[in-house]
């Protein structure tokens, strides 16, 4: 094929009409009507195979998952959300609410969060399949992802035969639409959408924000009043699926017209019912959260707010460094992880090469995309489509409480997908003189190698999911600076290994384990809410293997200085102090550590009465109750202004002062 020097022009769209006017209209940009077809007729009847063979290749790719469980915010969206639970009752409480809330019932809780999350779709599908299937049923979960993954392909496949429709002489199983529908499915940068339930709400985004642009085309091609609203609809059930869907109210109209070459003034029609899907989202999604982006409340969590400890420059550069992660995971996606907490994503600032590469890359793209947009050079809209799509979970404008995550870019790695189909079914063979979209020596072997690649690499990550043990293994073992994942390794090990294990010996070798990796958490984030709740169950696991109660008192004092009031660490604290009062063979020691603490520390010192209280009672028909506990209850009590309480106390230390007398 001739080849036009410093341009690459894409492949036009089959016509079923073709008229030198029809050729004329769609190199204008007049506003003259539309009159190519775009849409060839009998789809199904051409490429069913094709068609099957992606739905196909994401069962063999992610068939395994279907016999895994519920994991990470599984519980959150579906075990523990009332309003899912709930069934199709649910679904009202599901749109008029955050989508934690049914989870955590109380408003002020979600003020922990970053920001508000408002995605109700995929919950109403939840809930309506409890109103099917009944709780508990991942694997229906679990199939219903996959199916609606492979139909992602499906969809990605037909609208990339609109944009690189066959030649006379092409053959579908080495066109750019079947090979970029292909290199889709196979990515395993897309496992975790899939293998986890709660990644439903990337794959349903995607899916209709597809099908919001399938509508718009085919409202171009047949002039159709249905299909034109149905593509607000559609749009705005992707919004409804998760909010990164917005990003298509730009991506229709750059789409329609780049590849359609429509004229601007059907351009801007077209957009209309996507900007009204848009703002009925935006208002339904306030009137649900209360506020647009921002509760109003500071999040100090680094866990929940990853760049409170940088200053403007190091947050800035951070993102920039993830950015050009992002653009590695395309090409060379390992290894993988489903944490980028701090620090796995490390600190940097504009000194780091990485950075200044990552800068240089995005500043060079976006420049050289503008200039050839108007060319309608394919890799300017890929890369397009890649900015305006992963423009809003970047942290660039909107913060999302992360560093970044791999299903941040599910919906932009569709760019990375059509530009490798192109690339490989195209321009390769332009380049080499070959035909194109004919099987060729080296386009088949790139092909068969990356997707091979691809595919290799899904079928090793999918098993991860499995379940939180092989998930927080495989996580501690790549992100080995992330707090997160060292806690959540001790976690997974404390509560489905060391809890249930037997022997002795293996006892002791998971807390020599859990030691070094929550230590190594708390190194990293010495505040870590969850990571100090799990150093006082280590401790106590510690414990029972060696009996040094000091180390073990110890360590508790250190934990109710830091998190006195945490509603996981105090109830077992709680209850383990009255276990050793009882059971440790030296109640005076826990006697004089609970009166350190609760009087010398909360009383005198925090002046926190009602904390005092509740640690001093602790020992209180126990073993080591005694009267210097009871005279200090007597005081906190007065000072609260509780007399008859003090009065209790006073009466039970004067008894126990004339005990011995008696004897």
């Amino acid at each position: 094929m001739a080849k036009k020097k410093g341009k690459t022009q894409p492949t036009a769209p089959k016509k079923v009409v073709t008229t030198q006017k029809a050729a004329a209209t769609r190199s204008t940009s007049s506003t003259s009507s539309f009159d190519v077809r775009l849409f060839e007729p009998g789809f199904w009847k051409q490429h069913w195979v094709p068609a099957l063979l992606l739905l196909l290749a994401a069962f063999v790719l992610y068939g395994a998952s279907i016999s895994y469980g519920y994991i990470l915010d599984d519980e959150m969206v579906i075990q523990k959300n009332a309003y899912v639970k709930a069934g199709i009752k649910g679904i009202r409480d599901i749109f008029a609410h955050d989508s934690f809330m049914g989870y955590f019932q109380k408003k002020e809780n979600l003020l922990l969060l970053e920001g508000g999350r408002y995605r109700p779709l995929s919950l109403a599908t939840f809930a309506v399949e409890v109103s099917l299937f009944g709780e508990n049923r991942p694997s229906i979960s679990h199939i219903i992802n996959v199916l609606l993954y492979g139909l992602s392909g499906v969809l990605l496949y037909r609208l990339l035969l609109v944009f690189f429709p066959l030649k006379n002489s092409g053959v579908w199983y080495f066109s750019a639409a079947f090979l970029g529908a292909l290199i889709f499915v196979a990515h395993p940068l897309h496992s975790e959408a899939v293998a986890n339930i709660k990644g439903r709400d990337e794959i349903l985004a995607l899916l209709c924000s597809l099908g919001a642009l399938y509508a718009s085309l085919k409202s171009l091609d047949e002039q159709s009043k249905v299909w034109y609203w149905m593509s607000g609809l559609l749009l705005l059930l992707g919004m409804f699926a998760k909010e990164n869907a917005l990003t298509f109210v730009a991506v229709i109209p750059l789409t329609v017209w780049f590849f359609a070459r429509a004229p601007i003034a059907q351009v801007g029609r077209l957009a209309l019912p996507l900007v009204l899907a848009a703002a009925i989202f935006i208002a339904v999604r306030y009137w649900a959260l209360g506020f647009m982006l921002d509760h109003g409340r500071a999040i100090k969590d680094l866990m929940n707010n990853p760049f409170i400890e940088m200053t403007l420059s190091e947050k800035y550069a951070t993102i920039f460094l993830t950015l050009g992660w992002y653009v590695k995971l395309l090409f060379w996606p390992h290894p993988l992880t489903h944490d980028y907490y701090p620090y796995h994503v490390p600190k940097v600032n504009w000194d780091d090469w990485r950075v200044l590469l990552s800068l240089v890359l995005y500043v060079g793209m976006g420049i050289w995309a503008v200039l050839r947009l108007k060319h309608r050079q394919v890799p300017a809209y890929a890369i397009a489509y890649w900015l305006l799509t992963l423009s809003i979970v970047s942290n660039l404008f909107v913060s999302v409480g992360t560093f970044m995550n791999e299903r941040f870019a599910y919906m932009p790695s569709v760019a990375f997908a059509l530009l490798a189909g192109w690339f490989l079914a195209v321009k390769l063979p332009e380049w080499l003189r070959e035909q194109p979209q004919r099987p060729y020596l080296l386009g088949t072997g790139l092909a068969v190698i990356f997707i091979g690649m691809l595919s290799f690499f899904t079928l090793r990550r999918v098993p991860v999911w499995k379940d939180v043990l092989s998930l927080n293994t495989a996580a501690v073992n790549v992100s080995v600076n992330s707090a997160r994942s060292h806690c959540f390794y001790v976690t997974a090990i404390y509560e489905h290994l060391y809890q249930k294990a037997q022997n002795p010996s293996e006892k002791a070798r998971w807390v020599d384990t859990m030691e070094y990796h929550i230590n190594r958490s708390l190194e990293i984030n010495p505040n870590y809410g969850s990571a100090l709740v799990m150093k006082g169950a280590v401790a106590a696991a510690r414990y029972e293997q060696n009996r040094q109660l000091d180390t073990l008192l110890q360590i508790f004092g250190m934990l109710m200085d830091r998190i006195p009031n945490n509603a996981n660490f105090r109830p077992f604290f709680d209850q383990y102090i009255k276990y050793l009062a009882n059971t440790s063979g030296k109640p005076q020691d826990v006697s004089d550590f609970v009166y350190r603490l609760g009087y010398d520390s909360f009383f005198r010192n925090k002046k926190d009465l009602a904390n005092a209280a509740a640690i001093l009672e602790l020992l209180l028909d126990t073993r080591a109750e005694d009267e210097r506990l009871l005279r200090a209850l007597t005081e906190v009590y007065t000072a609260a202004g509780n007399a008859q309480k003090a009065a209790e106390m006073q009466s039970r230390a004067a008894a126990r002062a004339s005990a011995p007398a008696k004897q």
